[in-house]
């Protein structure tokens, strides 16, 4: 790799923000290239389980993260129809002790606020307002055309990485499919009073809700799913009065979280399944770029961190061969993001089933009991990236 030409990692998200960090622990130089003008809350909590957990502690996060975050007690399934408890999967101990890391739960701006911090403190360079809008690979690498209010420039890195998100630049010039609107609109919202330390998932027909504290204070995040069509933007106001109306007829402790919220946003999800290449040459993508996925087993933000480390562990093993280190990893990384898409899918479709199916998910659950339940986690949060 050549000393003087750093990786260029376009994007400043959760993914390209850990992959700098890890990259630099290995002593790797790389530079990050952000078109938004300032970091900022895009969406408001993340859940990092611990496949995601084990991987920001390795680079020594941990502590400032269960600072600005909170450890939460237990993850609960609730019937949204009639307020009754369906599951329950306790945290804190039995996690570190069963998957060797804590669950936790944070507002995404401030761990995209620590990760610059550890980015810049390793001497790396977050350029913010540059926009790439054309690349080309070279024989020494990639050169990029970077666009900004000073100037417009070039720059020729050693790689290129796409970590820019569902709307990826460069995997449309790539040639990757388009994406798939799921039918489905997240609404977004935060409540500032004290709430109890769980991920609480209320299920029904057609709908789910998921609330949980983003820190100590209590701040409450909110996420209803339901069906819907994309508005014209990216992150529209949403109608309070429409959001109520779907869920009239569920449970009082529903309802009156709906109505406290003082704001919400829709989000229109997308889905994909993951294109049989990545990327080509000295170009790869990580994270929503390469494989977008639900939000319905709360693995977004972790298929990143994961997509960081990995990238990271081949490329710091064949520092010589750029294209074959990314090509490993893409190899790695597809059979386990297309597996989390998939079961996002699914738990979406389980969550949201009516009826007489409701009932016998919520029998089955119910049966199945504490440690069965907790077992089928065991291939998401036990995983061990490199």
């Amino acid at each position: 790799m050549h000393a003087a030409r750093p990786i260029i990692i376009a994007g400043a998200g959760i993914g390209g923000l850990t992959l700098a960090i890890a990259l630099a622990r290995r002593g790797i130089l790389s530079i990050v290239i952000e078109r938004a003008p300032k970091l900022e809350e895009i969406g408001a909590g993340l859940q990092l389980s611990p496949n995601a957990s084990r991987i920001l502690d390795r680079l020594g996060l941990g502590p400032e993260i269960d600072d600005a975050g909170i450890q939460p007690d237990s993850i609960r399934l609730m019937d949204g129809r009639n307020g009754q408890p369906i599951a329950r999967l306790g945290l804190g101990f039995a996690t570190e002790t069963r998957w060797g890391a804590p669950y936790r739960l944070i507002h995404r701006a401030k761990l995209q606020s620590i990760l610059a911090r550890a980015v810049v403190d390793a001497g790396l360079s977050i350029r913010l307002g540059t926009e790439l809008t054309h690349f080309v690979e070279t024989p020494d690498g990639v050169a990029v055309h970077l666009k900004s209010r000073i100037a417009n420039e070039s720059m020729v890195g050693s790689a290129l990485v796409g970590a820019d998100g569902v709307r990826s630049i460069i995997r449309s010039h790539l040639g990757g499919g388009p994406l798939a609107f799921s039918g489905q609109i997240a609404w977004r919202a935060t409540l500032p009073h004290g709430a109890r330390r769980e991920t609480a998932v209320w299920l029904g027909p057609g709908a789910h809700l998921v609330s949980y504290p983003l820190d100590r204070s209590g701040q409450l995040n909110l996420v209803a799913v339901t069906k819907g069509t994309p508005r014209e933007g990216w992150a529209e106001p949403g109608d309070p009065s429409e959001l109520l109306g779907m869920f009239a007829d569920w449970a009082e402790p529903v309802q009156t979280i709906l109505r406290a919220a003082p704001g919400w946003t829709t989000w229109p999800l997308y889905d994909s399944s993951s294109p049989p290449e990545w990327g080509e040459g000295h170009i790869t993508l990580l994270g929503d770029a390469a494989h977008p996925v639900l939000p319905h087993l709360a693995q977004g933000a972790a298929l990143a961190i994961e997509d960081a480390a990995v990238l990271a562990a081949r490329l710091a093993e064949t520092p010589d061969d750029i294209a074959g280190s990314f090509r490993a990893y893409e190899a790695e990384r597809t059979p386990r993001a297309m597996a989390i898409q998939a079961a996002a899918r699914r738990n979406g479709e389980i969550f949201r089933l009516g009826g007489i199916a409701a009932k016998a998910r919520n029998t089955a659950l119910r049966l199945m009991g504490e440690e069965r339940f907790r077992a089928r986690f065991d291939w998401v949060y036990g995983y061990r990236a490199a």
